[in-house]
């Protein structure tokens, strides 16, 4: 019994370790192919760890309200990447673990940039062009982007 405790507790300990090492790599993403495969690849390591996509996506969403606004396109780049190899190779556990946070994570980049919101559009596009998620949630997401459009009025809440 001792010992399923402190395997437990090491397996605890394990992932906590990874969620930090995950944090660090993901502030330190920059804006090229080699940085955003790298922070794709730690992330894709939670895949198949307990409760990982979700602790994942809760890390990158963190690292994204923290960092400074030149991070938020490689970013959204890491998540692309990501969702389209977890739709492509693994499953649907990422899809499920970002659906509930992009939408404001998506507003919260172009509210701090709004030159990004064509670049933040083209890249919602994709997912539904290589059907990552369904067109419908697609459509939803970019009426979520429609303010921050030129002449729009969007406010950034996450």
């Amino acid at each position: 019994f001792f010992q399923f405790l402190n395997q437990k507790h090491n397996t605890t300990l394990t992932i906590m370790g990874d969620a930090a090492a995950l944090r660090n790599t993901l502030s330190q993403t920059d804006n090229t192919m080699p940085g955003i495969q790298s922070s794709s690849r730690e992330m894709m390591r939670f895949y198949d760890k307990p409760g990982g996509p979700p602790l994942a996506v809760s890390e990158w969403r963190s690292v994204l309200q923290t960092s400074s606004p030149s991070l938020s396109l490689p970013l959204l780049y890491v998540a692309n990447e990501v969702l389209q190899t977890s739709k492509r190779n693994r499953g649907s556990k990422f899809l499920e673990a970002f659906s509930p946070v992009l939408g404001s994570s998506l507003m919260f980049i172009v509210g701090r940039d709004r030159s990004a919101v064509e670049k933040v559009r083209r890249t919602v596009k994709v997912w539904g062009d290589r059907r990552v998620f369904s067109m419908r949630f697609v459509m939803d997401l970019l009426a979520g982007l429609d303010n921050y459009r030129e002449g729009g009025s969007g406010v950034a809440n996450v």
